[in-house]
C-alpha cells in the first residue's frame, strides 16, 4: 500500500536509495523515512513525494540516531 501513496520521483528516489546504502537502513528503516516523507509532502501541499521531502525525511532521521 505504501508504494500506492508514497512512491518518490525519480530524483527522490535516486536520493534514498543512495542514503540507505550509506546509511545502512532496514527495510523498516526505508519505509519509516518514506512514511515521514509522505506525511512532509501532504503537509507541504503536495501531491507526490519529491527529492525535498526525502531530503527532510532523512535529515531529521539523521538528528533522531545522533542524539
Amino acid at each position: 500500500m505504501l508504494d500506492a501513496v508514497a512512491t518518490p520521483d525519480a530524483a527522490g528516489a535516486k536520493l534514498l536509495t543512495e542514503a540507505a546504502e550509506r546509511m545502512r537502513l532496514s527495510a523498516r528503516g526505508y519505509h519509516r523515512v518514506l512514511k515521514v516523507a509522505r506525511t512532509i509532502a501532504d503537509l507541504a501541499g503536495a501531491d507526490a513525494v519529491a527529492r525535498p521531502h526525502i531530503a527532510e525525511a532523512l535529515s531529521y532521521r539523521r538528528i533522531t540516531h545522533l542524539a
